[in-house]
């Protein structure tokens, strides 16, 4: 019999008890034996990771891209294998895994039990991300973000953010490092993405997945508002590389440095602040995966 550890966000079930306790059922029909756990804080959450002790068993999160993010230094301490009750507004780690937001077909994606072994990015050598960081206007999307909006307007809530961080935002010079390019600019947004989604299912770039071992920078240069919003669909689709507007690279490393000291989250939460260095870990978490998005080849 497999073992599951079951680890919920309990602020990410409101109105979904009764499918996630149905899911539940049917891992245990299925030969699980599944032992449900409800996470208090960050710290009691990393706690009921590292206190686990069925070393074939899985970890199943039930929560958004935050509660998962902040598993990611646990799980890939400890190896665990995570498994995705996607419960969250965006829910992008489980779209670039292949994992459905409809938590019975989420379970069986469990038991179907097909494995890879996914990339974790780090920021300074201490801070674990999976799908994207970002400073600039994606910050200040972030901070207009309310549990509030979210809970009443679903990925809608991403754009009413946006409109309202669009006009407070400033452009900043930034200075990027890889190791064989370099490119100096102002900028009004920079984002390095590891996983394909982000946002609510934008895409980093037509070629992420969490499979290849890379990291993909995209930067938006100034300009007026409506220019912006015509880049929409791009910046939607991740085809990022047909307008001088936006300056997109990939690259196992990158370094940034800014004029002034910027904010910079990941996974929706604060991290640090300018200079980074990012790095990625190949092959860092196995993870159960579904039908994982094809990406699109292209070059830099």
């Amino acid at each position: 019999m497999q073992h599951a550890l079951l680890i919920i966000n309990p602020h990410s079930r409101n109105g979904r008890a009764e499918a996630l306790e149905e899911a539940v059922r049917m891992l245990e029909a299925s030969d699980f034996e599944v032992t449900v756990c409800e996470s208090e804080s960050e710290t009691h959450l990393v706690s009921l990771i590292d206190d686990y002790e069925r070393k074939d068993g899985i970890v199943i999160i039930g929560g958004g891209d935050g509660t998962i993010s902040s598993a990611l230094e646990a799980l890939h301490n400890s190896k665990r294998t995570l498994a995705i009750f996607p419960m969250g507004t965006a829910n992008d780690l489980a779209r670039s895994l292949g994992v459905p937001d409809d938590l019975l077909a989420a379970a069986q994606v469990i038991m179907d039990g097909r494995r890879e072994h996914i990339g974790l990015a780090k920021i300074n050598n201490e801070h674990f991300f999976v799908n994207v960081a970002h400073l600039g206007l994606g910050v200040d999307v972030t901070r207009e973000l309310t549990s509030d909006s979210k809970k009443f307007f679903g990925v809608f809530a991403y754009l009413g953010a946006f409109f309202k961080a669009l006009k407070r935002n400033k452009s900043f010079r930034v200075h990027i490092k890889t190791e064989d390019w370099k490119y100096s600019t102002k900028a009004i947004h920079l984002a390095i993405g590891n996983g394909r989604f982000y946002g609510g299912g934008n895409i980093v770039d037509q070629r992420s997945t969490l499979l290849d071992g890379r990291l993909y920078l995209f930067l938006i240069k100034p300009q007026r508002w409506w220019q912006l919003l015509l880049l929409g669909p791009s910046l939607r689709n991740g085809v990022l590389h047909k307008t001088d507007r936006i300056i997109s690279k990939s690259s196992e490393k990158f370094s940034i440095q800014t004029s002034k000291p910027k904010d910079l989250e990941a996974d929706g939460e604060f991290k640090t602040t300018t200079p980074a260095e990012f790095e990625v870990i190949p092959r860092a978490i196995e993870a159960i995966v579904g039908d994982i998005p094809t990406f699109t080849s292209g070059t830099d």
